[in-house]
């Protein structure tokens, strides 16, 4: 087991140094590719309450995601971390978006101080997009 962990770790190093080398170009187009794939999903089209990560900028940038939930009306809720433990909070708008402060990673997250809905006390999540380094060719 300590043998794979410390392959996971190495490959995740690598491939963490590679993505962090596409060009800015090359990380748009891979951004709307990413939106046009997730807007024809059939399980994105029927979800109402959807968990979404706040990308930061060596990732598929989530922005035009965040704004297509609230225009299609559905509600969208971000992680918000203590130490170890990480709650779903709901977003109300794009206005509540603009103003989440920055934690100390560079990443927009709820005010711990704020009141947000909890996800997972308040009817559970339909669909929840995060993070990835690699995948397979299958997609695991």
């Amino acid at each position: 087991m300590a043998a794979l962990t410390s392959t996971k770790r190495a490959l995740r190093k690598e491939i963490t140094g590679i993505l962090k080398n596409i060009s800015l170009e090359e990380r748009k187009e891979q951004s709307a590719n990413v939106f046009k794939k997730l807007c024809q999903l059939k399980q994105y089209q029927n979800s109402k309450r959807i968990s979404l990560y706040l990308s930061t900028k060596d990732e598929i940038d989530t922005l035009p995601i965040l704004k297509h939930i609230f225009d299609m009306g559905k509600e969208v809720f971000i992680p918000q971390y203590h130490g170890k433990t990480m709650e779903m909070l709901k977003l109300r708008s794009m206005e509540d978006y603009e103003t989440l402060p920055l934690t100390k990673w560079n990443i927009k997250q709820p005010s711990t101080t704020e009141s947000h809905e909890n996800a997972l006390e308040t009817g559970g999540l339909d669909l929840v997009i995060l993070p990835g380094v690699a995948f397979t060719m299958n997609g695991e």
